[in-house]
């Protein structure tokens, strides 16, 4: 075979079909629309559309994510608050201590609150947790403003100058620094937990599809060279440059003619599984 018509892929059909039978409906309600009316003619019973679609864990709304909000995984793309969340505080060491039991379920904390009794660096362990679990604060951020706290606490501790004064300042500052760098290497299991306690995943699209020229494409589907919805090249085909394909701007020529050539019109393919010729193969 010398030459084959690439496969043009097909738009977002289920986009056509929803502004056709809902006039001005969006993707997401078709989806609920009919969904929901599928459900119900099958059970025989009432049930609102969010539910027969499956879509986002929260109803109403939402000031937050203008798509379908969704429990937090790691990759999220699109990750923001958790509603009505307030993070977790234990002062300074883990949420968890050691040697936990029914008895003592916090178990026992072997990181001190008050470091040689120089000065209660309790409040700035409890902004760092907080500043753990708020969602889409950088780690690096909330460990250096823990420094920042915890040297100010020192200040505030000895403001006075004096030899003994001045050598508990010194000692101090280097038990901040030394918990400083304890978060700042150590603590990067629970920075990631801690935003997966106070995050929700938004996705604007359901089921994480993308979103091209303000519509949402079927799941998988990518934005064409035009900037709307198109079907991928199947595996193992090649994607060639077509600028008169209408939509998508590409075609896929197939593994037994993977060669995109120039056809006859400009701005046409033709797929060869040779060397290009005049507009075709040769």
């Amino acid at each position: 075979m010398k030459g084959a018509q690439p496969l043009i892929p097909r738009d977002d059909w289920f986009d056509r079909l929803a502004r056709r039978a809902a006039g001005g409906m969006s993707r997401r309600d078709a989806i609920g629309f009919f969904g929901s009316t599928t459900v119900m003619a099958f059970l025989g019973a009432r049930v609102k559309p969010s539910r027969a679609s499956g879509t986002a864990h929260s109803q109403g709304k939402d000031p937050g994510c203008s798509g379908t909000r969704t429990f937090y995984k790691e990759g999220c793309a699109n990750p923001v608050p958790k509603l009505n969340y307030e993070p977790k505080k234990n002062g300074c060491g883990p949420q968890t201590g050691f040697f936990a039991s029914a008895e003592r379920p916090q178990g026992y904390n072997p990181v001190p609150q008050k470091p040689l009794y120089l000065a209660n660096f309790t409040p700035a362990c409890n902004t760092h947790d907080e500043g753990y679990g708020t969602c889409n604060r950088p780690k690096e951020v909330t460990d250096s403003k823990f420094l920042g706290d915890m040297k100010a606490i020192c200040v505030k501790e000895y403001p006075v100058a004096g030899f003994f004064s001045d050598l508990a300042l010194v000692q101090c500052v280097k038990s901040a620094e030394t918990y400083y760098t304890a978060v700042s290497e150590l603590a990067g299991d629970p920075y990631k937990e801690g935003q997966s306690e106070g995050c929700d995943c938004c996705e604007e699209c359901p089921g994480g599809a993308v979103k091209c020229g303000g519509e949402c494409c079927r799941r998988g589907w990518i934005c064409g060279e035009k900037g709307l919805c198109c079907e991928p090249c199947q595996p193992g085909w090649i994607k060639c440059p077509y600028p008169n394909e209408p939509r998508c701007g590409f075609g896929c020529c197939m593994p037994g003619a993977p060669k995109c050539c120039p056809g006859m019109q400009p701005g046409s393919l033709r797929c060869c599984s040779g060397k290009c010729y005049k507009g075709g193969c040769a």
